[in-house]
């Protein structure tokens, strides 16, 4: 039987390339990861491209171990380009866009250095098919009200040259969310999107609250349930506070 997020993903028609951008604190990388999981679980081959060159201390390089297994495979900035100042993009994602035998991932940075970074592979991409999801907490700065999140997909755009083809919502408060919070969160935007003319492929729950939020939600609402990857310095087992 498989789990309750590969039958989301088989319930959706995907394109080739899956490009999945966020602000800063929308979550992310986090369902980046659990997307390549699900994926998986369908019996795609997954390559995830670790593009997210503003913050690499919470991105997918830092977790590479947990996700390089069974079908999921990653380009990250090899070397010691990995943890570098420099802004590095692994040129192999432009050869992997055109491999059929796989899904390409992009994991992007939710800025204008990252919009620039998908720049650069658009023509490929548009060739290719494509999804540009943007993944949105409505309790974080700049995606709290339907302007802002209007201006930060335009300003994507713009610079990306990409067009945002939906929206995945990640309403949370790190450990701290309570289901009434969550629930309330995947219901405004799910009402952004409808204004913004996209479509919400689901909302987001962590698996601690997945079942409280299910039922405080109208059943034609997809809800996918989240296990937490990356974890705070403090989170980490046998981490010591000083």
């Amino acid at each position: 039987m498989i789990s309750n997020n590969a039958a989301i993903v088989s319930e959706i028609g995907w394109n080739h390339v899956i490009a999945v951008t966020g602000a800063l604190g929308s979550g992310k990388t986090e369902f980046t990861m659990s997307l390549a999981d699900a994926m998986a679980e369908t019996r795609d081959k997954i390559t995830l491209a670790d593009m997210d060159i503003i913050n690499p201390y919470f991105c997918l390089r830092t977790v590479i171990q947990q996700l390089e297994r069974g079908k999921v495979s990653i380009l990250d900035p090899p070397g010691e380009m990995k943890w570098g100042d420099m802004s590095y993009i692994n040129p192999e994602i432009r050869t992997k866009i055109y491999d059929a035998s796989i899904r390409l991932i992009l994991d992007i940075g939710g800025d204008a250095q990252g919009a620039l970074a998908l720049k650069q592979f658009e023509p490929e991409i548009r060739e290719a098919g494509y999804d540009l999801i943007f993944v949105v907490n409505p309790y974080r700065t700049h995606t709290r009200t339907l302007k802002e999140l209007s201006e930060m997909r335009a300003k994507l755009e713009d610079i990306g040259g990409l067009e945002v083809t939906a929206v995945v919502a990640n309403p949370h408060f790190m450990d701290q969310t309570k289901p009434e919070e969550c629930a309330d969160g995947v219901k405004k935007v799910k009402s952004f999107a409808e204004d913004m003319g996209l479509d919400m492929l689901f909302g987001i729950a962590e698996r601690s609250i997945f079942d409280e939020v299910r039922e405080l939600l109208d059943d034609d609402i997809r809800l996918w349930r989240m296990k937490r990857e990356i974890l705070l310095p403090w989170e980490s087992p046998g981490s010591v506070l000083i």
